[in-house]
């Protein structure tokens, strides 16, 4: 029942959400970001503790705090633009700019499907609108939301836009399936892996990191294509693709530490956008490390 309740809160939050102009969706997201920030206290630690791991002293105190409460800020944003994809519908034409179209183009062009990679940075949800605005086939791999009433209302709005979920718990099979059918699979790659992944360093120091891209990649000779939507202003993004990470004459680890140099370099541009308060570093038994 509480799952149930919590379900109607968040649909009736999202029809008044949807009432508003971007502009103002912005400062609301920014304004419960910052409330944010001083009540969860063991996130904004976790944040901290982060930004002192990659950064150390070559920021400031008040400049690492200021980066810690504008990703909170990001936060709360993407989760309100989740909220109003319906609304972002009727107006997205004019409100995405793709940089460097042209090379997912080409890609598909091979005939052996596209792997996008992407993370937490800026507005995630929201590279949903490349299927929509380029009317191509594309899948994201998901978590579960454990409120099943909010994960059916989330996957929900995410196929508006043309784009379709698979649950990560059943997602190999699926994924080998739409690349095969040279389509496109979105996948992150920015979390902790656990004893699945490969122990790569990311920002100087070591993690564990999802290896499924590079193993895909090898099996299938599907490429890999980062990709980005930063967020330019309220309600306006731009969604950028890079060159595709090479994978020739590369193993597992060898590409996997390419992927993640590559966020490394997104991240410094744009690290208010990133997803901070994440436990990216954990320590791991050397004996389970790959």
């Amino acid at each position: 029942m509480s799952h149930y309740w919590v379900s109607i809160a968040v649909e009736l939050l999202s029809r008044v959400l949807m009432l508003l102009p971007f502009s103002v969706l912005h400062r609301l997201a920014h304004f419960a970001g910052d409330i944010a920030y001083w009540v969860m206290v063991s996130r904004r630690k976790i944040v901290l503790d982060n930004l002192q791991k990659v950064y150390g002293d070559s920021l400031t105190n008040r400049q690492k705090r200021q980066i810690a409460r504008r990703s909170f800020q990001n936060m709360i944003l993407s989760l309100v633009e989740l909220f109003v994809i319906p609304k972002m519908l009727k107006e997205a034409s004019s409100r995405f700019r793709f940089v460097n179209f042209p090379v997912l183009e080409e890609e598909f062009r091979r005939g052996k499907g596209v792997l996008l990679v992407i993370s937490h940075l800026g507005s995630w949800e929201y590279l949903a609108f490349l299927p929509y605005l380029k009317k191509m086939k594309w899948s994201v791999v998901v978590r579960d939301i454990k409120n099943p009433h909010v994960d059916r209302a989330v996957n929900r709005l995410r196929r508006m836009t043309q784009l379709q979920p698979i649950p990560r718990k059943a997602s190999a099979k699926r994924i080998v399936r739409e690349l095969k059918h040279n389509h496109g699979v979105a996948v992150l790659i920015d979390q902790w892996a656990g004893p699945e992944g490969v122990w790569q360093e990311f920002f100087g120091h070591e993690t564990s990191t999802t290896s499924i891209p590079a193993r895909l990649a090898l099996k299938l000779g599907c490429s890999l294509v980062p990709a980005y939507c930063i967020r330019t202003g309220p309600g306006f993004y731009t969604i950028e693709f890079q060159t595709p990470v090479s994978v020739e004459s590369k193993g597992e680890t060898e590409i996997t530490r390419a992927i993640n140099a590559l966020l490394e370099m997104q991240i410094r541009k744009y690290p208010d956008q990133w997803l901070w308060m994440h436990r990216r570093w954990k320590a791991m038994p050397s004996v389970i490390r790959k």
